[in-house]
């Protein structure tokens, strides 16, 4: 059953604040059980149909809005357009227009390039989307999520949701702890992670994502920095909602790293 028009269709009448946040919210929720258990049933057909109904979905775009503008914590900063809505009355009118637009048509515009110091003194560049960017990247999050979800090693925990560092830690100190022979920790860092990506590489893992078109809109579009803009090759914007993509991208190489661990063991022996 869609419930997605009564869910939202009383939004353009009444205040932000009247809208049944906990209707919008189970109809979004529903959706996205639906996605994972059909990925976990290798229903990929069944998969499409069910993340195009949510990216059009006008409960995902309000939950999105939601999220972007008034919970997140960069919801009082702009993007290159100094657009942000800060109050209930600009939230229900971009809601109004976004909800007339097809968001597998989007033109995103260019992130505009920050930094922020890390503790070993460096600076961590960050993309800052537009605002509307930032509701449409949420929109096809929420559609493109739980497929993933499905699919993830139960061992990844970075950019998951319902899971922290603290969990990680958890992990490791209950198999440490325990009878097993695994006593090792194998420990690395990805020079530059984010910023490089390889595009068609992600392109290529959610090549059956109804709104993978959009996504390589976003990858190409590029970055303000000191009045310049500057193309992206490579990369995802780091700091961005699409954040997932990093995973998708690293996706199996917990795997690969066994595998090779297990050969170079083999080689020893011999």
């Amino acid at each position: 059953m869609n419930t997605s028009p009564r869910a939202s269709a009383h939004v353009s009448h009444k205040g932000w604040y009247s809208i049944d946040w906990n209707t919008v919210q189970k109809y979004v929720t529903k959706l996205r059980q639906r996605i994972y258990r059909a990925e976990q049933q290798n229903q990929q057909r069944k998969v499409r149909k069910l993340q195009r109904l949510l990216l059009r979905s006008k409960a995902n775009l309000l939950l999105s809005i939601r999220r972007v503008t008034q919970q997140n914590n960069g919801k009082r900063t702009p993007g290159v357009d100094g657009y942000t809505a800060s109050n209930p009355n600009e939230r229900i009118k971009l809601y109004q227009q976004l909800v007339k637009c097809n968001v597998f048509q989007h033109r995103p515009k260019p992130a505009k390039r920050m930094f922020i110091p890390k503790k070993n003194g460096k600076l961590r560049p960050l993309g800052i989307p537009t605002m509307r960017d930032r509701v449409y990247q949420n929109v096809v999050k929420n559609a493109l999520e739980p497929q993933w979800e499905g699919r993830f090693e139960s061992t990844a925990y970075g950019f998951r949701p319902k899971r922290s560092t603290h969990d990680a830690i958890s992990n490791l100190f209950n198999k440490l702890n325990t009878n097993s022979k695994k006593k090792w920790v194998f420990e690395g860092d990805f020079l530059g992670c984010f910023d490089h990506l390889k595009h068609d590489w992600i392109v290529e893992q959610i090549s059956t994502f109804p709104g993978t078109p959009l996504i390589k809109r976003w990858l190409k579009m590029g970055y303000i920095e000191q009045d310049m803009l500057r193309p992206t090759k490579e990369g995802t914007p780091q700091g961005g909602i699409v954040s997932l993509l990093a995973n998708i991208a690293l996706c199996g190489m917990e795997k690969r790293l066994v595998l090779s661990i297990k050969d170079i063991q083999t080689k020893r022996r011999i």
